[in-house]
C-alpha cells in the first residue's frame, strides 16, 4: 500500500513539473508572435519604357470650373500606405462606401451617376464618363452609365428576375457591396475620366503609378498640373510611375473606338498639402 501511495506522489510530481514548464513554454512563444502587418499587393505590373506622346488638348476649356456636383464617401477599410509624401492607395472597385453612393449599388453592373468615387488620403478620385460638354466630341460620350463586372463569377437570374450568385446549381442572393470588381465600358467611343477633389477644390492634383488592363488596348491621356497632354496606345499590367505623376486628371479609351475595354488597379497616390 505504501509503495502504491510513493507511485501516485511521484506521477502526481511528475504532472506538475509537465504542466508548470507547457504553460511556461507556451507563455513565452506566444510573447514572441508579431502583430500582422498588411503587405502591399504583388505587383507584376511592367514599366512604360516608351516616352508618352505629346497631343493636342481634349477639351477647348480646359481651365473652365467644373459645375458637378462633388460627392464625399468615407473611408472604408483599405490597404492605403501613408508617407511623408502622401497616401498610396488601389482605386480597385471594390470600396463598400464607393459601392453604396451607387444607384442599387450597381448589383446588375450598371454604375449610373454619380459613378464610383473612393476616399484616398484627404481627396477622392472620382471615376465616371467624360460627358463634359468642355470637351472636344472625340474626346466625350453621353452612354450615362459604365459597368462594374463582377471578377469572381457570372451572374445568374434569380427568381424575380434580380442578378444573383451561382452556388452549385442554385441562384442565391449576395451583397454586392461585398464582391470584387473591375470597371468596362459600354462601347468602343465610350470615355472614362479620372480625376481628384478634395473639401477646397473640384480639382487636385495626384499621381497614377499603376493601371491594369483587363481588356484592351486602350488609349490613356494625363494632363500635367504645369499644362499639357501626354498619351500612350498600350495594353497589359502598366507601371506608370516614371510619367504619369504631378497630373490633374486622366482620359482612358479604347484605341479603335470599335471595342470595349476594361482596366483594373488604379495605384493612386494623394500628396499632402
Amino acid at each position: 500500500m505504501q509503495s502504491n501511495s510513493k507511485a501516485i506522489i511521484s506521477k502526481l510530481f511528475f504532472l506538475t513539473i509537465l504542466s508548470t514548464f507547457l504553460l511556461t513554454n507556451c507563455t513565452d512563444k506566444t510573447d514572441e508572435l508579431k502583430p500582422e502587418v498588411a503587405q502591399d499587393r504583388q505587383t507584376d505590373a511592367l514599366t512604360i519604357s516608351e516616352i508618352p506622346i505629346s497631343g493636342v488638348a481634349p477639351g477647348e476649356e480646359q481651365n473652365a470650373p467644373s459645375t458637378e456636383e462633388r460627392f464625399y464617401p468615407e473611408a472604408a477599410f483599405s490597404n492605403a500606405r501613408t508617407s511623408a509624401y502622401g497616401v498610396t492607395d488601389y482605386v480597385d472597385f471594390n470600396d463598400k462606401m464607393g459601392l453604396l453612393i451607387l444607384p442599387d449599388y450597381a448589383r446588375n453592373t450598371f454604375a449610373l451617376w454619380p459613378y464610383y468615387i473612393q476616399n484616398v488620403g484627404n481627396a477622392w478620385i472620382h471615376v465616371k464618363e467624360n460627358n463634359e460638354t468642355r470637351y472636344r466630341e472625340a474626346f466625350r460620350s453621353n452612354y450615362g452609365h459604365y459597368h462594374l463586372g463582377y471578377e469572381n463569377f457570372e451572374p445568374c437570374f434569380m427568381s424575380g428576375g434580380n442578378f444573383g450568385k451561382p452556388s452549385g446549381s442554385n441562384c442565391v442572393n449576395f451583397d454586392p457591396t461585398l464582391e470584387p470588381r473591375s470597371l468596362h465600358t459600354h462601347a468602343g467611343d465610350h470615355w472614362i475620366k479620372i480625376y481628384a477633389y478634395d473639401y477646397e477644390s473640384d480639382s487636385q492634383v495626384f499621381d497614377l503609378l499603376e493601371i491594369k488592363v483587363t481588356n484592351g488596348p486602350i488609349q490613356l491621356w494625363f494632363k500635367k498640373s504645369g499644362g499639357g497632354w501626354w498619351y500612350w496606345n498600350s495594353n497589359g499590367k502598366w507601371n506608370l510611375s516614371n510619367y504619369c505623376t504631378d497630373i490633374t486628371e486622366v482620359l482612358i479609351s479604347s484605341t479603335n473606338n470599335l471595342t470595349s475595354i476594361g482596366f483594373d488597379d488604379l495605384k493612386v497616390k494623394v500628396p499632402y498639402y
